[in-house]
């Protein structure tokens, strides 16, 4: 098994990542905290599911909160490219297998991928790290052989640690001399309890004689169900004898049948014997009588002549057999050829829409000169260039329609927003006002600065520049008027008043109307703007929806004059295409195709053509053959049976010759041959005779008589034998009583009337015992023994039940005790065998074998001859006994379990020599199996000829996919 991608949706610290593996060693280089681990738990928890939130094993869901989950893509030895998909969903997680032909399936086919193997047993065998490395150094002696023993048998650690459980569980229940276990301390008060009850009855001294004659009863009843079960078996043996009766009787029948039949011997298989000679007889004159037609028949071919000259005619034409079969292959490729040229000329008329064989034809005839296909892509051209204009004109003219839409969507939109009457006079009135203000305010200026009559004529100027400019901004000359006027006649009035003096109460009335005209200012001004911006507004869009309007007419003219061009463009080419039989609207790319069609139509017509012709020339030629071989074979020929015909003439002919000279030798034969078969019919009639005399008759009829009496005799034996077989399987006390049926019916009821006598004399017992049974249990009533006795009952329960669970837990270990001993005796010499070979290899040969003494502990032995326990060895030596029957274990796996090896940096103690020698193991194993080694240390990146060295850091930069 290969894994060749990692897709990581969101796992960890990893997010949308994808990493590409090769087939050998693959080394994750990264230091501290990049996710080397983190990319390893993905590998383990994809395959096996992801740990449930209760379990102490980490989940890794997404950090950023991402798609939990990812694939391992895969190649299998049995299911091919395979990938695996598990995302976040119930318990372990949803979880799917996608197989390269189709086949989709969830956990029942992963299951099957990973050969049955869960987590626990992978992670047993295929994965392992320096933690587990540095866990040996503080093993005695007992468990590092323990520990070495799993790491050569498959399931070997998982048995051990069942089997120490139930072995501390047996000793927390019992020891042999021990007082603390739990069945220990309940023998011994049960032992107490026993002693107490005693003593309790003692005390109960009627409770004896009661008990005494309970006890008597049950004897005397035990007797009388003896004696009533003895009955029932006579009872049973009556009732078979009644069974046996009709048997008995049809086994006399069947004999006094017997003594009845005459023939009761015939030859063995006779009637078999019998008939086959008579078929062979029969079939010996059926030779005999074919051999005298043969005979006969050869003596008339003496008498025959044969033609010579028509042999030399059928020898040379098998000789020119080769040409006439050249000649088949020959017609049969040209009506091939034209064939096809004839279904490709069909395909080139459809895509024309040319169907009528009179356009065909005129289309195979038409001019297709380079100045047709010229001028042909003229028209083609200026009817492509007036389209593309005619379009651009019709975008052109949507476009302006488009705009039309929105300028008059925004006139209307503004005509809703319109200034309200109210508001227009409002500022009339403002106007009015502001005016008569003014009027004020220069009366009073004039007042105070220049007297009245200055005053009268600086007010009467200023109202009417006022006016004026009012007029001119608001385009309306009645206010400008209306100004002057009021000027003139401030300027009169304001004169004449001064002449008479003005009082202090009209000063006042101005300052009245110049200060309410001051409080209205801002209000107005804002009023007087908004109106002013409203009006410009509404002239520019009327101004663009009139500009718009004016293009859109000048677009539509120009689009029905383009229009116009089109389709007499299109009707020139119509007419063009007319010569070629060509209606209706094609494709362009077809149009454009179209010289190029026409022409190779009319060079596939012409091939058809010329293969018509070198077809007639050979359908001649066979002509002829035909007529010869008719002529010279005496018989009709076609092309299909003229070498057959020819062949056979030609083979009859030598035949005749052979036989003319073959006649002479094959009379003798014959002559010879019928003597033979006169003798042979002979010897058949004198074996019929003598069956007939084995069998006492004369003739066949009464030997076939003979034979059915003989199968009667033998039928009617097998029936009895049949019989005595079904009497065979009773007693034979049974088959001796020799009663007639009464007699049998009157036994029984004897033993009947014995069987109701029994059980009355039992109804009295038993009610006697019921009585003092009572009577017992009344001086059963007292409390204290009571209360004792429930308590020993409770207790004995109680033993029984621990005893029990000792006695399952003593069967289940010694059953894990042998499966071990299975194990250690079956698989582990393999294994122990292979990692002898690599524990050298990584020792340099300083060891040379590995093995495990008659205790069960694993030892070594040096060059030198001296024998180690693996206690006694460094540190590097015990994790490199490891690491070989790990690594032995997995490559006897290699063919039910060819898992990738998956490492976490397990040399990190070893010194240079050491990891070289590890190294090159590893290459070694990396031929059977994938190698995933994981490691921050920077230096084990040169360590390796070729490995796929991938830099985790380096991976959050790239993207990978999502889902299948």
């Amino acid at each position: 098994m290969i894994i060749r991608k990692l897709v990581i949706y969101g796992f960890g610290q990893h997010e949308d990542i994808t990493v590409e593996l090769s087939k050998g060693i693959n080394v994750f280089y990264g230091l501290n905290e990049v996710g080397k681990t983190t990319i390893q738990q993905f590998i383990l928890q994809i395959l096996f599911g992801f740990p449930q939130k209760n379990q102490q094993q980490l989940r890794y869901e997404p950090k950023k909160g991402g798609k939990y989950g990812g694939q391992i893509h895969l190649t299998d030895q049995e299911f091919g490219d395979c990938t695996i998909e598990r995302v976040k969903g119930k318990a372990a997680g949803d979880v799917t297998v996608y197989l390269s032909n189709g086949e989709q399936g969830h956990e029942e086919l992963l299951a099957k991928i990973l050969r049955g193997y869960n987590r626990q047993s992978f992670e047993a065998v295929f994965s392992f790290s320096v933690h587990q490395l540095q866990q040996i150094e503080n093993l005695s002696e007992e468990e590092l052989s323990r520990v070495l023993l799993a790491s050569g048998t498959t399931g070997a650690d998982q048995l051990s640690n069942v089997k120490e459980q139930l072995e501390k569980r047996q000793q927390e229940l019992f020891k042999k001399s021990g007082k603390v276990p739990l069945l220990n301390q309940q023998i011994a008060s049960l032992v107490k309890q026993d002693q107490q009850l005693k003593e309790e009855r003692k005390k109960l001294d009627s409770y004896e004689p009661s008990m005494e004659r309970i006890n008597e009863i049950q004897t005397i009843l035990v007797h009388l169900q003896e004696q009533e079960q003895q009955l029932q078996i006579d009872m049973h043996q009556l009732n078979e004898y009644r069974q046996l009766a009709p048997l008995l009787d049809e086994k006399r029948k069947l004999e006094l049948k017997i003594s009845s039949i005459s023939y009761t011997s015939f030859p063995a298989n006779g009637i078999n014997r019998y008939e086959q000679l008579q078929d062979r007889k029969l079939t010996n004159e059926a030779t005999l009588k074919k051999v005298q037609y043969d005979y006969e028949l050869l003596l008339s071919n003496l008498r025959a002549e044969f033609d010579g000259n028509r042999l030399n005619v059928l020898k040379e034409l098998v000789d020119r057999d080769g040409e006439w079969r050249e000649w088949q292959i020959q017609i049969r490729q040209i009506e091939r050829e034209i064939q096809a040229i004839q279904q490709d000329m069909k395909t080139q008329f459809q895509l024309l829409g040319i169907i009528h064989a009179n356009e065909q034809q005129a289309v195979i005839q038409a001019e297709v000169s380079l100045q047709q296909e010229d001028q042909f892509k003229r028209l083609l051209k200026q009817l492509e260039e007036q389209e593309e204009q005619y379009r651009f004109q019709q975008r052109t003219a949507d476009r302006l329609q488009e705009e039309i839409q929105s300028l008059s969507l925004k006139l209307d939109e503004l005509y809703e927003g319109m200034p309200t009457e109210k508001d227009k006079e409002r500022l009339n009135e403002w106007y009015k006002e502001k005016e008569e203000a003014l009027e004020a305010k220069a009366i009073l200026q004039q007042q105070s600065e220049k007297g009245p009559e200055q005053l009268a004529k600086l007010l009467s100027i200023i109202l009417a520049v006022i006016s004026i400019i009012l007029g001119i901004t608001q385009e309306k000359m009645m206010v400008s008027i209306i100004g002057i006027v009021a000027a003139i006649i401030i300027f009169s009035l304001f004169g004449r008043q001064n002449k008479n003096s003005k009082n202090r109460s009209q000063q006042e009335k101005y300052e009245r109307k110049i200060q309410r005209a001051s409080s209205k200012t801002a209000e107005m001004d804002r009023l007087e703007q908004s109106i002013r911006q409203y009006d410009d507004r509404i002239a520019l869009v009327e101004e663009q929806l009139e500009d718009k309007e004016m293009e859109q007419q000048q677009a539509a003219k120009a689009l029905s004059k383009l229009k116009m061009y089109v389709v007499q463009s299109k009707e020139q080419l119509n007419l063009f295409l007319a010569k070629f039989q060509i209606k209706g609207n094609l494709q362009p790319e077809l149009l454009s195709e179209l010289f190029r069609n026409v022409r190779e139509l009319q060079q596939s017509n012409s091939r058809m053509i010329t293969k018509s012709e070198q077809r007639t020339q050979l359908l001649i030629f066979i002509e002829e053959r035909l007529q010869e071989a008719t002529n010279a074979c005496s018989m009709a020929c076609t092309p299909e049976n003229l070498s057959t015909v020819v062949q056979q003439g030609y083979q009859q002919m030598l035949e005749q010759k052979h036989a003319m000279d073959n006649s002479m030798v094959r009379k003798q034969q014959l002559q010879q041959q019928l003597e033979e078969l006169q003798l042979l019919d002979d010897t058949y009639n004198g074996e019929l005779l003598k069956l007939l005399k084995e069998a006492g008759v004369q003739t066949s009829d009464a030997y076939y008589e003979a034979a059915d009496q003989y199968a009667q005799f033998m039928n009617t034996t097998l029936e009895i034998r049949q019989i005595d077989a079904q009497l065979q399987m009773f007693d034979n006390k049974v088959l001796l009583l020799n009663w007639t049926i009464q007699d049998a019916n009157n036994q029984l009821n004897q033993y009947k009337e014995q069987e109701l006598e029994l059980q009355q004399h039992k109804n009295v017992l038993l009610k006697e015992q019921a009585t003092l049974q009572a009577k017992t249990e009344q001086l059963l009533q007292d409390y204290h023994y009571g209360h004792e006795l429930q308590k020993f009952e409770q207790k004995k329960a109680a033993l029984n039940e621990n005893a029990k669970e000792w006695a399952i837990t003593k069967l289940i270990s010694s059953a894990i005790q042998e499966t071990l001993h299975q194990l250690k005796e079956e698989k582990l010499p393999t294994v122990l065998l292979q990692a002898e070979s690599f524990f050298k290899m990584l020792t340099n040969n300083r060891y040379e074998t590995l093995y495990m003494n008659t205790e069960g502990r694993f030892e070594v032995l040096s060059v030198e001859g001296i024998r180690y326990s693996i206690a006694e060895l460094s540190q590097a030596a015990k994790e490199q006994s490891y690491i070989a029957l790990r690594y032995a274990l997995a490559n006897s796996l290699k063919q039910s379990a060819p898992f990738p090896i998956i490492m976490d940096d397990p040399f990190v103690h070893f010194d240079r020599l050491r990891i070289t020698y590890m190294v090159q193991l590893i290459q070694s194993i990396a031929v059977e199996h994938q190698i995933l080694y994981f490691t921050c240390h920077e230096d084990m990146q040169g360590q390796w000829d070729k490995a796929n060295i991938i830099h985790v850091a380096e991976l959050k930069n790239e993207r990978g996919l999502t889902s299948v």
